[in-house]
């Protein structure tokens, strides 16, 4: 009879518990989103699916000025994605480059921090009806994330790092470049900082510098098979357009010369090895599925091309990019005798290159650059675009050996991942733990 009573007043405790904590949960809940909404007046803000070490993740879509300097010209909605686990921990903001990505990031782990991704502006979901591309600029995306910190802060109050990958790593930089007090640190992967609208150096890279001559000469042999087979792959390109319901309004030929002319770059950046490439007899369809892995035809459909139609835009007037070196293959050339990322801008308005941004912040980078660390991998075409700090901005930089635009603190050696550990527990005062892989 007592062992009955004890169950019951053991089942009874645990189920006042579980009331209880659902009932402190939803206080929470209730607590942070007010706070967000005050901050925030007049943003959207809807639960997201739990993610294992966080209580809450929020999506909200929030009101950000076009114009930082006029805020008469009007607003956009721009997404974050909120990842909380609370208002005692160290936070994360990820400066996305392109449109927003549902992951967490290295130093989120590290520092067993609150995340905050913010998507880049007219990119993805945080696009007005009709851009207006002249806002379309670095400095106007640096006071979009500083107003976005600002708010925040106003709820969390611990230590911050910025962190991005690829354009993103680019931005976070030059976001601790611009607002160095907006953070204690900043890890910046595979950042590029480009010194041309298309520099040339990714080119000397791929051409000189690249593997092993031997490899080198396989890449432009495949590069040549591609355009010789094309009255062979054009037909499997219409075939894909058809099948996956999209459309290549540049024409598939076109389509197919970006490709092969695309390949050296591709190749390289995403780390591909030599003895994947197809030999010289290789059929069209071996062919043609190799380009897909390496390149992806899908990024010359109509869809793509109109996602990153803002990305390119601001390659082509301000942040730089890469271009096209038809060494090997111009004679086989047919459509796009004089290539240029020109092809993929918006051509409702104006595009003209202005440096003067990028150069001030490289020269910046180099000489007064303080608490960013850069991750490279070595084999990355975009490395050839990599910063060279002063060794007296402490500015450590690091290449993942073997590793392309993939490169990520975990592709480091197990030294230099403990000298990043205790770098950003220096710089943020934060406890540090090892990543779990």
């Amino acid at each position: 009879m007592k062992t009955k009573i004890n169950l019951r007043l053991l089942l009874f405790i645990v189920v006042a518990q579980l009331r209880i904590g659902a009932i402190t949960a939803q206080t929470d809940t209730l607590q942070l989103k007010e706070q967000l909404q005050k901050v925030f007046p007049g943003a959207e803000i809807s639960r997201m699916n739990p993610v294992k070490g966080f209580s809450l993740v929020f999506k909200l879509q929030i009101r950000q000025w076009l114009d930082h300097t006029c805020p008469s010209r009007g607003s956009f909605l721009q997404i974050i994605y909120l990842y909380h686990r609370s208002k005692k921990s160290p936070n994360v903001l990820v400066t996305e480059g392109y449109e927003i990505a549902n992951q967490i990031y290295e130093p989120t782990m590290i520092l067993q921090a609150n995340q905050i991704i913010v998507e880049y502006r007219f990119h993805g979901h945080s696009r007005p009806d009709k851009i207006p591309w002249e806002l379309l600029t670095q400095e106007q995306a640096m006071q979009d994330f500083h107003a976005i910190r600002q708010a925040m802060s106003r709820i969390y109050k611990k230590s911050w790092t910025v962190t991005g990958i690829s354009k993103g790593g680019t931005t976070a930089a030059l976001y601790a470049l611009r607002f160095p007090k907006d953070m204690k640190a900043a890890v910046a992967y595979v950042a590029p900082f480009a010194q041309a609208q298309e520099d040339p150096r990714t080119m000397e890279y791929y051409r000189h510098q690249a593997g092993t001559e031997d490899c080198r000469r396989r890449v432009r042999e495949f590069q040549r098979s591609m355009l010789l087979h094309r009255n062979e792959l054009i037909p499997m390109l219409d075939k894909l357009a058809t099948s996956e319901g999209t459309r290549f309004s540049i024409g598939e030929g076109k389509a197919l010369e970006y490709a092969a002319m695309e390949f050296p770059f591709s190749f390289w950046q995403w780390g591909f090895g030599c003895s994947e490439i197809p030999e010289r007899e290789a059929s069209a369809q071996e062919i043609f599925e190799y380009v897909e892995q390496v390149v992806d035809f899908n990024y010359y459909d109509d869809q793509t091309i109109a996602s990153f139609e803002p990305a390119f835009y601001q390659f082509m007037t301000e942040f730089g990019y890469y271009g096209f070196d038809t060494t090997g293959i111009s004679d086989l050339l047919q459509i796009e005798l004089h290539p240029s990322n020109l092809t993929f801008c918006p051509k409702e308005t104006e595009i003209r290159y202005r440096p003067e941004y990028m150069k001030m912040m490289t020269d910046r980078a180099i000489h007064h650059g303080k608490h960013i660390i850069y991750i490279y991998g070595a084999i990355d075409t975009w490395s050839a675009c990599a910063i060279q700090p002063d060794a007296s901005t402490r500015c450590p930089v690091y290449f993942a050996a073997n590793i392309g635009h993939r490169a990520r603190i975990r592709n480091l050696s197990e030294a230099n991942r403990k000298k990043i550990y205790k770098t950003l527990h220096s710089w943020t005062r934060a406890p540090t733990i090892p990543l779990p892989y």
